[in-house]
């Protein structure tokens, strides 16, 4: 599995969030029907930038633990302004920054296997660690929905270069 090392600029965005743990994820769906609902609702926001990206971003708590802790899962597309947020929707910013891009084929689930690649090997053999509490998930034409086995999926994990220690 490879990573293909990108800078994006800061970016604005309008959609739905929701704190779940990762059993909400696995087994009770929470962040697909998140998404689905999120689908039903994407035209009513009206300063989109992009109409073919939809970005899925996960946010962890300081020393989050995934056996028990909450994390936020937003959803949601690119804006130009943060004026005309819809009812029932949140704005999120994020910074400019360097990421780490990884590529998956497959249903949403399979995504879990890149974060095991990421802490198990890319870390420690990269010369990069990790900048941030977030990832994002971006979901573009090449992405059939979160259950389809022929859906592409970028996975962007922001990270910096590892300090040299003397």
């Amino acid at each position: 599995m490879e990573a293909i090392i990108i800078d994006k600029p800061a970016m604005k965005l309008i959609g739905l969030a929701t704190n779940v743990t990762l059993y909400d994820v696995q087994q009770n769906r929470t962040t697909i029907k998140l998404g689905y609902n999120f689908m039903d609702r994407r035209a009513e926001i009206t300063d989109s930038i992009n109409g073919k990206e939809v970005f899925g971003i996960s946010t962890d708590p300081e020393d989050y633990n995934p056996e028990t802790d909450q994390f936020e899962f937003f959803i949601g597309v690119e804006v130009s302004s943060n004026e005309n947020i819809p009812d029932g929707m949140v704005y999120r910013e994020l910074p400019a920054n360097t990421y780490a891009l990884f590529t998956f084929k497959g249903a949403a689930d399979n995504a879990g296997a890149v974060h095991a690649y990421l802490y198990s090997t890319w870390l420690k053999q990269s010369g990069y660690e990790l900048s941030g509490l977030y990832n994002i998930e971006i979901y573009d034409e090449r992405n059939h929905g979160p259950e389809s086995e022929e859906s592409i999926t970028d996975i962007c994990f922001p990270v910096r270069k590892k300090l040299r220690r003397h």
